[in-house]
C-alpha cells in the first residue's frame, strides 16, 4: 500500500468514525428523550395518586354540583378549599407543560381523559370559580386568566376520541 491509498483509508476510517459518533449521539439523545417522558409520565401519576390531589377529585365529585358558585365553594372547611386550590392549580401546570412539550401529551391524555370525561364540567366551573374569587380579591390582570392552561388541556382532551373499552379489553393481547 502505498502513501496516498494509507491516506485515503485513513479518510475513510475518519469518516466513518464520524458517521459512528454521529449515529451513537442521536440514539442518546433519543434516549433522554424517552427517559425524559418517562420521569414525567411517573411525575404526572405520582401527583394523581397524591392525596391531597385525590381529596381535591373527592370533593368536586362528591361534595359540589356541576353548576356551583363561589357561595358554595365558600361553604367548605379549608382543608377542602387547600384541596380543590391543589387540584386547580397542578392541573393547570400539567397542561403549561403539556403545551410546552415537557409532558407527552400522549401520556397526559391516558392519565386525565377518564378525569375529563368524568368532572370536565365541574372543573371548568371551579375555575370559572377561582377566577371569579380572583378577580373579587384584585388578583386578576387585564387579558388574564387564571388557571387557563387547564383550560386549554382540558379543550385539546375535548378534540381526542373518546376511550373505546378499558386498557384491560384493548390490550389484553400485550405481551411483555
Amino acid at each position: 500500500m502505498d502513501l496516498e491509498e494509507a491516506a485515503n483509508f485513513g479518510e475513510i476510517l475518519g469518516g466513518l468514525a464520524i458517521l459512528v459518533t454521529l449515529i451513537f449521539g442521536i440514539r442518546q439523545i433519543i434516549e433522554l428523550n424517552k427517559a425524559k417522558e418517562r420521569e414525567a409520565s411517573r411525575e404526572v401519576a405520582n401527583l394523581l395518586a397524591s392525596p391531597m390531589y385525590q381529596s381535591g377529585l373527592s370533593i368536586l365529585i362528591n361534595k359540589l354540583s356541576d353548576d356551583f358558585t363561589l357561595e358554595d365553594l365558600d361553604k367548605l372547611d379549608r382543608k377542602e378549599k387547600d384541596a380543590t386550590n391543589f387540584l386547580a392549580i397542578n392541573t393547570n401546570s400539567i397542561g403549561m407543560m403539556t403545551f410546552e412539550r415537557q409532558l407527552s401529551f400522549k401520556s397526559v391524555t391516558r392519565f386525565m381523559q377518564p378525569i375529563n370525561r368524568m368532572i370536565g364540567a365541574r372543573f371548568r366551573t371551579l375555575v370559572e370559580v377561582l377566577q371569579t374569587n380572583a378577580k373579587n380579591q384584585g388578583l386578576g390582570l387585564k387579558n388574564h386568566e387564571v388557571l387557563d392552561w387547564a383550560i386549554w388541556l382540558f379543550d385539546q382532551m375535548d378534540k381526542q376520541p373518546p376511550i373505546e373499552e378499558p386498557a384491560y379489553v384493548l390490550y389484553r393481547d400485550w405481551e411483555p
